[in-house]
């Protein structure tokens, strides 16, 4: 595993010469260890496979190949599991996030760039993976895939912050629902822990996630689960209430146990 002086290494595949050159720099001086960028989808596999890095950034799109025809490929060679890969896209696009997400990618970058937030986001991944995957539980990943459905028709959009603490506030609701009775001081702290990060920037990127949201999903969704909400409030819901709505719809609807 190349791993030099504890920093992490990664390569980039990015077609624009000139945008590789500039996250080289910004994450170099981040503290990782650049191995090299390639700019050619039909030799992205075998320069993943020579380095072995520890984190991938990818466009979405390369010459030759996409992020996601890449992904499926490494899945056929000796690739690193372990591995974080990261998919950037130039603009937001919720179906794309979502199959490349199903393809193997961990996280669904859109500019203009965190590089602070994305260094520890990289971090997070890194050390999770290294700990070792545990042996896939199915019934829980088909829960996350439905909570990440629901969470898509009410226009969450994957590539931003608040979508990752709605989920996670979301899944740990519906495994110990006195979550809900406590958001502040219980629900907030658990999710920022999780995710290395402060209680107040979990609640600010969750309002954040949900104005962006509002009137961006299925109307009909929206209406079937805040619609009395909203019209009591004549406004958007606040975190609490959009948290404990989808949570309670997610518990009806998977026949989940109080």
């Amino acid at each position: 595993m190349k791993e030099m002086f504890g920093k992490m290494t990664m390569v980039l595949l990015q077609a624009d010469e000139e945008a590789a050159a500039q996250n080289k720099e910004r994450f170099a001086a981040l503290g990782f260890d650049v191995l090299g960028s390639c700019g050619s989808g039909t030799d992205a596999v075998r320069v993943l496979c020579e380095m072995q890095p520890d984190i991938v950034l990818m466009d979405s799109f390369l010459p030759g190949r996409s992020a996601q025809d890449i992904l499926e490929a490494l899945k056929e060679v000796n690739y690193r599991e372990d591995a974080v890969y990261a998919v950037l896209s130039q603009v937001p696009n919720d179906y794309m996030a979502q199959r490349v997400m199903q393809a193997g990618a961990d996280l669904f970058l859109v500019p203009p760039l965190d590089y602070q937030f994305i260094r520890d986001r990289f971090k997070v991944l890194l050390d999770k993976k290294k700990a070792g995957l545990e042996p896939i539980d199915e019934g829980k990943f088909e829960l996350e895939r439905y909570v990440a459905e629901l969470m898509h028709e009410v226009g969450v959009p994957a590539h931003i912050r608040g979508y990752d603490y709605i989920r996670d506030s979301i899944l740990l609701s519906l495994e110990d629902r006195n979550m809900l009775k406590a958001i502040t001081k219980d629900l907030y702290p658990t999710v920022a822990k999780k995710n290395k990060t402060t209680a107040s920037r979990v609640e600010r990127a969750i309002r954040h996630a949900i104005e962006v949201a509002w009137g961006r999903g299925d109307i009909d969704v929206i209406n079937a689960i805040f619609g009395f909400t909203v019209k009591s409030s004549k406004g958007k819901p606040t975190n609490g209430e959009f948290i404990s709505m989808l949570t309670e719809r997610i518990r009806l609807d998977r026949k989940i146990a109080v």
